[in-house]
């Protein structure tokens, strides 16, 4: 035996597993713990890999008896390309030294008046953010700052809008346009944090619209953010609810927005892909309703009045497609005071049924496209709505850089956005007319880099690699088992 670990009293096998016998590069694993047969000191902790190399880890969720450890967690970054291996935990009853000093994620400067972390995971440099409910991108909840290190990029410039906010079905008319990114501050709350990984949770509740069935809603989102590895995921969960968008029943499921800003008359990214190809309507009718009905309400409009419409009028410019998508929408919200309650009812009830009609019950219906990667800019609008997917992807052709997403739930529709004019880009679960298509209680694994291939990306985020915690040998070589010496001698 190794004299580094003589004074250890036991020895774990780590049975590693790897779905399709993928190639691991970096994969964050974490492996449940129990030693309540044993006893386990919390500072005695050693992890080999299966080339007897020492390997940084951190535990985290324990729950012990005083010194002793009864229930933990353990992560660790494995690169592995063969199906099975055996990592081995050393531990003993007493506590070991341990000079080993990872330098792992380093917690930043926070830049934003709401920053809460801002943190250097070694692969990203990103800004989590509370939000000012102020009703603009500027101060939406989120990451509004993301970078991978190695390009050197903000995917969010300015700090106009975020990566991670759900907003169906609460942004919608219907409801008055209660967008939570942008109306709600969150609770921010540290979970984890050590050097291979971090846990943050937002905490918040939807300002109440309209829409009786909504009101009082609170939500609880999980970030987990890992050291030197492109992926990052978030788990989101919401009250119960149930009620209709666009005539169509919603229950429980929700739209996250991943929205990305590169400025006019550039993109983030330059195309959209699903896994195995992309089956897909192109062209936003609605957005179109959307437009006409903001133009005929602003021609009509008293300025003299209402001020608040001559500041939404100044903010928009002469063309309302050339900014945000949020613009559409500011006009129906009643936290902007623009109009007020029943106004917002009178128009709504054309603009719904009307939307309905000409996106479900039209030949665009049944116009299905398919292609292997959408130049979604070219599309009607610079947008499409995808079809059935769970692992998919925004590429940028020219830095051969791509986002990678894979939910835990099929998606049944998204909203893809790539926008030239005004420069934004939008990943959303959510179909035509906002009906919101994500179930509550998914998780959402995203990773942004080059990669030699996306679709392999995704399949590791789908089928993470496998790991359980084996017997203990006591390092004189007997084992340790508390069945019975029949039970032993019947095996």
């Amino acid at each position: 035996m190794d004299t580094e670990k003589q004074n250890f009293t036991y020895n774990f096998q780590i049975m590693l597993n790897n779905p399709d016998n993928l190639e691991r590069k970096n994969e964050p694993v974490i492996t449940k713990l129990n030693f309540a047969d044993y006893k386990v000191h919390r500072n005695s902790l050693v992890l080999f890999d299966d080339k007897n190399n020492r390997i940084p880890f951190q535990v985290f969720d324990v729950i012990g008896d005083g010194d002793y450890i009864q229930e933990a967690s353990i992560v660790y970054l494995v690169n592995m390309d063969k199906l099975v291996t055996s990592y081995w935990l050393y531990a003993g009853e007493e506590s070991i030294t341990n000079e080993d000093v990872i330098k792992g994620i380093e917690k930043l400067q926070v830049t934003q008046a709401d920053g809460f972390r801002r943190l250097d995971t070694g692969y990203y440099i990103l800004e989590l953010c509370s939000g000012t409910a102020d009703g603009t991108s500027y101060g939406k909840w989120g990451i509004r700052y993301f970078e991978a290190k190695a390009e050197q990029k903000n995917l969010i410039k300015d700090y106009s809008n975020a990566i991670g906010g759900f907003y169906g079905p609460f942004f919608t008319p219907k409801n008055g346009l209660i967008n939570p990114p942008e109306h709600t501050i969150v609770d921010c709350i540290v979970e984890v944090e050590g050097p291979l990984y971090c846990r943050y949770l937002f905490k918040g509740t939807v300002p109440d619209g309209l829409d009786e069935n909504l009101k009082g809603k609170k939500f609880t989102i999980t970030w987990e953010f890992f050291h030197n590895s492109p992926w990052f995921r978030r788990k989101y969960e919401v009250d119960d609810f149930s009620t209709t968008v666009d005539g169509i029943p919603v229950v429980n499921k929700i739209t996250v927005g991943d929205e990305f800003e590169s400025g006019k008359g550039d993109r983030v990214f330059t195309s959209f892909a699903s896994y195995g190809g992309t089956y897909y309507r192109e062209g936003d009718l609605y957005a179109n309703i959307l437009s006409e009905g903001v133009h005929e309400l602003l021609e009509q409009a008293d300025e003299q009045n209402s001020p608040n419409i001559k500041k939404y009028k100044d903010n928009i410019g002469e063309d309302i497609n050339k900014v945000s998508w949020d613009y559409f929408w500011k006009l129906f919200c009643v936290k902007e005071g623009i109009l007020d309650a029943e106004e917002i009812k009178k128009h709504i009830s054309t603009i719904i049924p009307e939307s309905h009609k000409q996106v479900h019950q039209s030949e665009r219906n049944s116009n299905v496209l398919f292609d292997r990667f959408v130049d979604v800019n070219s599309a009607p609008e610079q947008t499409i709505f995808p079809m059935s997917a769970n692992k998919t992807a925004e590429l940028n052709e020219d830095t051969g850089y791509a986002m990678v997403w894979y939910t835990s739930n099929v998606v049944s529709r998204y909203q893809i956005v790539q926008r030239n004019d005004s420069g934004w880009v939008n990943w959303g679960t959510n179909g035509e007319n906002e009906h919101p298509e994500l179930p509550t209680g998914s998780t959402i694994y995203s990773a942004y880099g080059k990669f030699d291939n996306w679709e392999t990306q995704a399949d590791t985020m789908e089928k993470n690699i496998d790991s359980k915690q084996g017997l203990a040998t006591v390092l004189n070589n007997e084992v340790l088992d508390l069945r019975s010496e029949k039970e032993m001698i019947n095996l």
